[in-house]
Parts: structure tokens; sequence; C-alpha cells
């Protein structure tokens, strides 16, 4: 049964070398650049990369993630001087030939490698109350679209 099977089309591999701002201050306060050759695939995003030096390279790679969809903004990250989401940035899209820089994104305090404190953010946030308050209770509900 398995020599029916044919294969549609073969997504070649090839390797980059990623370069990861890494901070760790229970270890150090120096900030250090580490590089990391990883085997790739055409379809892989940069989080596939990140995910595959964290579960195969060095397990102290620390980056936050959630939806990996573009939705939730919680892989945000400066990769070759761009603010980005990991999720949504397709490696083939990006100079393969030179190394890709990975860096936490900048004016916020980096916690841990590229996970930065997202609180002073979210005070902003709250602070410029970014919704309308209605000043009287409705008699039914408001619809929106």
């Amino acid at each position: 049964m398995a020599d029916d099977i044919k294969v549609i089309a073969e997504v070649p591999s090839f390797t980059v070398t990623l370069m990861v701002r890494r901070y760790d201050p229970e270890v150090s306060e120096e900030v250090k650049w580490v590089d990391y050759d990883v085997t790739v695939y055409g379809t892989d995003r940069v989080l596939d990369a990140l995910h595959k030096i964290k579960w195969e390279i060095d397990g102290s790679l620390t980056f936050r993630r959630s939806c990996a969809h573009g939705v939730c903004g919680s892989d945000a990250m400066r990769i070759n001087g761009r603010n980005r989401l990991a999720c949504k940035t397709l490696i083939k899209d990006l100079d393969i030939t030179q190394p890709i820089y990975v860096e936490p994104i900048k004016g916020l305090p980096v916690e841990k490698d590229l996970v930065v404190n997202m609180e002073p953010f979210y005070k902003a946030y709250r602070d410029i109350n970014p919704f309308l308050v209605a000043s009287d209770k409705p008699e039914k509900e408001r619809l929106q679209s």
C-alpha cells in the first residue's frame, strides 16, 4: 500500500545561520550574540527555526510564542533590524546568504534573551483608555460590526 503513495513535491531543506542576541541576568549582565546553524525548509518561518534551536540545539534559549498564526503578537521581535512577528516571517523571504539577526523588540526592558517586560506597554494602554465608555445604560443591545 505504501508503494501506491506518490510524492507530489519535496520541499528542499537548506542551512541558515541565525545570530541571536542572548541575555541572561542570572548568569551575567553581558549581552552577547550567539550564532546557530539551523537546517530549515522553504516553508519554515523564523519561529520554526527558533523552535529547532530550543528543542535540538540549546534548550536555554528563551522567547515568547502563543498562537503561531500572527494574531496574538506574542512573538514580536526584531528580525534583521525590523520589527516583525517570528510566526509570520518566512525564512525564504530573508537574505539567507547572510546571517539572520534576531533580537528583542526595542523600547521595553529585556527580561531574558528575546523576552521583554510588556508591563510598560500594558500600563500605557490602560492609561489611554482605548475604548468608548457609554454614559447611559442602553435599552437594548448595541450592535457593532
